[in-house]
């Protein structure tokens, strides 16, 4: 039909096409073009399949709102009125409204609109479809679409597949008289749909045909639904993760019912109770998938569960109070492809030779169980395993060289053991699979592995992400090591003993998103090669022995980074701009101020630019900066006062460094907002001005306190006795004076161990805390058990009166400095305790 030939060729100009999507629509005979379907007889276009055809990762939209072009769905849609099949899918529609227009395509049996970009309320005109089988319309983030009635969805009646899965449907308080009025329904998916409460009395049970129902992520699921799902008796799947805390007992309910369950989503529940009682109602004898992960089941994993013989996926991770005893666990369910413990206690110790005989396994995690000793040879009798992960966990020996016939795996996760020995073997056999090596994923990171890196690695060509850091490999790395190397993303072999042999005029076959070579050695010159790496987001090179000004090409680079890490290098000239993310550019001798257009960077969470020739005044360009967790500038040159941020706070502030400057004026009034501090150090500058009395108020967090060696004067405030997890206080080196404060015994975290805090500076910034402790002259910097420490300096004040006695009750202090001062009466006996 030429009209319709017309009106396609109107669609395909307003759609996005980074290729040759499009390449087939050509000619007259429009039926024969990708995407395009027609009636046998009549000659109308039946179908239209729009689905955007490449992959992305709908993750980058939802966290980076990284998205395919722009396109726009052409008015001439309409004129296909023979349609009965559309697929929109995929798509970046900007946030355009669902087309009103599609509701006029009145044969349409199946519809597809789902990850589109989509938004605004979907039109209950939809419901005119009246002859639709399936229905699409998952949105692509949440709250992008909403409904506010179903009522529309019952004039569809012969729908059999519907996915709403985040669609808001909070204020469709009908929702469920609505679905339970459309007996046709055999998939229905209301992932994290927002779906309200619906109260007793649920009407019968209606959805006679239904198959697989998806309500996971819905919080208001009661124990009344899961009663009235108990009557579901065709019902294949039920996903019901994360749905608040239903009771054990209500599940057991609809588990004892349903007979012909094949899978089961539990996870995410806050489950509480014993896990044989739970799996003991299961009355479906050909339940094949089990996710139990992320709950509070407990006691023993059933030594004999014959009912459920036939599981092919088990998922028990993180239900840290069940035991699971692997031999007869794995005894009883030969049939598994994917088992995960991650987690659990696992009884038993070792990964035990038997393992090996469960040839059917695809997916096996055993990661933070605690398993020893070392991997079994038997392991390479799994050859149809792609994922393997026994990370975190105790084992010991070398990587097996039966592990190098796995030709099927694409995930191999080895890392934080105790394992040794080298890696010509794994890599050597691994590049001779006879269909090439499909291992995408390899993370042997945190282990005592020693010599080469074999060059035999270069021929694994699908290696996505290769993490071979802190290990004790030695060698050079040469172009070989990544001759085949085309889709890695991400390369880290950081912390070892290797030489980094790559020209300047290297041209990576690789374009990676995350290069990290900190700690090896390379030689003096900035590497020239990195520059052909467009994709890259994530650069370090920390101590990596490279030294002069940095390449006129890498200041307008570096823009485009969200996280640079070139500390301990020998790096000099002004300070390069800052990337989105993080900044460490730390233990260099970069001079000059610090730049204002730092101020650009308004998603920074880390600046490290400490122990550098940075000089100037301190810019507010952090004030607006809500989410800055780490600001270190020590051991610089900045004068003049810190700007107060009058009207914009940097509210989520973990550690803030500042000392050993030449800083003046009084302290911050902007900390008074930070009330997450973990760490506050102003020490070893000209401050002048009374130590605050809403510190001891505001910073319920704070473990550190420095401000050594400052002009700072009048009294110790009484409430600073408040900050009950500080571990360390420093105030020495000032001119304050008055008495100590009678209550120092309040400072509870002195008393015994703490928990460490500031791990949670590694894992979320990547950031190691350092704090310097003065004892007897001596500076000490203490980083990796900076935990442990616990210290009090008020030397070298004017304060006098009697020590408290109360001081004694800090039975865990390590460090206490009263020198230098006023102070009278009697040394107290019960210091004595302090051991």
């Amino acid at each position: 039909m030429e009209s319709e030939r017309r009106a396609l060729l109107a669609i395909k100009s307003d759609m996005y096409d980074p290729g040759d999507r499009f390449s087939s629509w050509t000619g007259k005979d429009c039926c024969g073009w990708r995407g395009v379907a027609c009636d046998n007889t009549t000659g109308h276009v039946t179908k239209l399949d729009l689905r955007y055809p490449y992959t992305y990762d709908m993750w980058d939209v939802f966290y980076d709102g990284e998205r395919t072009g722009v396109s726009k769905v052409n008015p001439s849609l309409q004129e296909l009125k023979h349609l009965k099949y559309l697929d929109l899918s995929m798509n970046n529609f900007s946030d355009a409204p669902v087309p009103k227009m599609i509701a006029s395509l009145v044969h349409l049996e199946y519809l597809n609109l789902s990850n589109a970009m989509f938004h605004g309320l979907i039109p209950p005109q939809l419901g005119n479809l009246s002859d639709l089988h399936y229905l699409d319309l998952q949105a692509s983030d949440y709250d992008l679409l909403r409904v506010d009635d179903l009522d529309w969805l019952s004039r569809i009646p012969s729908l059999k597949y519907l996915d709403m899965s985040y669609v808001n449907l909070s204020k469709a308080t009908n929702w469920f008289h609505v679905i339970n009025s459309i007996p046709t329904l055999e998939v229905l998916h209301l992932y994290y749909a927002n779906l309200p409460y619906v109260p007793s009395p649920l009407p019968p049970f209606n959805l006679t045909a239904i198959a697989t129902f998806e309500l996971s992520g819905n919080s208001d699921i009661a124990s009344a639904m899961l009663r009235w799902l108990s009557s579901a008796t065709s019902l294949e799947y039920l996903g019901l993760s994360g749905c608040g805390s239903p009771t054990i007992e209500s599940v057991q309910i609809a588990l004892g019912a349903l007979s012909n369950l094949k899978g089961l989503d539990l996870s995410d529940n806050s489950l509480k109770g014993e896990i044989l009682e739970l799996l003991n109602n299961v009355s479906s004898r050909g339940l094949k998938q089990l996710d139990l992960r992320w709950n509070y089941l407990s006691g023993d994993m059933p030594q004999t569960l014959h009912s459920l013989r036939d599981l092919e996926y088990l998922d028990l991770s993180w239900n840290s109070n069940v035991s699971v005893r692997m031999p007869t666990l794995l005894g009883n369910f030969t049939r598994l492809r994917y088992l995960s413990l991650r987690e659990n206690n696992l009884i038993g110790g070792e990964i035990l030779p038997i393992v090996g005989d469960f040839v059917q396994l695809e997916h096996l995690d055993l990661s933070v169980t605690g398993i020893t000793g070392e991997i079994p040879s038997s392991i390479g009798n799994l050859t149809n395993l792609e994922y393997l992960d026994l990370s975190y966990n105790n084992l010991s020996g070398q990587i097996p060289t039966t592990m190098n016939g796995l030709c099927n795996l694409t995930t191999l996760i080895l890392s934080h053991n105790n394992m040794g020995g080298e890696l010509t073997n794994l890599f050597d056999g691994l590049s001779t699979c006879s269909h090439g090596a499909s291992l995408s994923t390899l993370r042997l990171n945190g282990n005592n592995l020693s010599g080469i890196i074999p060059s035999s690695m270069g021929k694994l060509s699908q290696l996505y992400y290769l993490d071979l850091s802190s290990n004790s490999l030695v060698g050079n790395i040469t172009e070989a090591h990544f001759s085949n190397l085309t889709s890695l993303s991400e390369l880290t072999i950081a912390s070892n003993s290797l030489n980094v042999m790559l020209p300047n005029d290297w041209r990576p076959p690789f374009s990676a998103e995350t290069i990290d070579m900190s700690f090896c050695h390379i030689g003096a010159k900035f590497p020239d090669w990195i520059q052909t790496q467009q994709r890259l987001q994530r650069l370090f090179l920390s101590g990596f022995g490279i030294s002069g000004d940095l390449p006129v090409w890498f200041l307008d680079f570096s823009k485009g980074l969200r996280e640079l890490n070139l500390s301990s290098n020998h790096l000099m000239g002004p300070l390069p701009s800052a990337p989105q993310f993080m900044l460490d550019l730390s233990n260099n001798s970069f001079i000059g101020p610090i730049p204002l257009d730092f101020a650009k960077a308004t998603s920074l969470f880390l600046l490290s630019l400490s122990h550098n020739d940075i000089n100037g005044s301190l810019p507010p360009f952090f004030c607006h900066i809500k989410y800055f967790g780490v600001l270190d500038l020590s051991n610089n040159h900045l004068i003049g006062e810190v700007p107060d941020c009058h009207n914009s706070f940097p509210t989520h502030l973990l550690s803030l460094h500042l000392n050993s400057n030449n800083l003046s004026g009084k302290i911050p009034l902007f900390l008074k907002h930070c009330d997450q501090l973990i760490t506050l150090d102003l020490g070893e500058n000209k401050l002048f001005d009374k130590i605050p009395t809403w510190i001891g108020r505001n910073h319920s967090s704070l473990k550190v306190l420095r401000m050594r060696s400052n002009l700072l004067y009048g009294v110790i405030p009484e409430n600073i006795v408040n900050l009950t997890s500080l571990q360390v206080l420093d105030l020495s080196s000032n001119n304050l004076f008055g008495s100590l404060p009678t209550s120092l015994g309040n400072f509870t975290a002195m008393v015994e161990v703490q928990n460490d805090t500031w791990s949670l500076l590694k894992e979320k910034y990547s950031y190691i805390e350092s704090i310097l402790i003065t004892t007897k002259g001596l500076m000490f910097d203490y980083t990796t058990i900076l935990w442990l420490v616990t210290y009090i300096d008020l030397s070298n004040n004017h304060l006098f009166g009697e020590i408290p006695k109360e001081l004694t009750k800090l039975l865990g202090l390590h460090f206490l400095n009263l020198s230098n001062n006023h102070l009278t009466g009697r040394i107290l006996e019960n210091i004595g305790n302090m051991k």
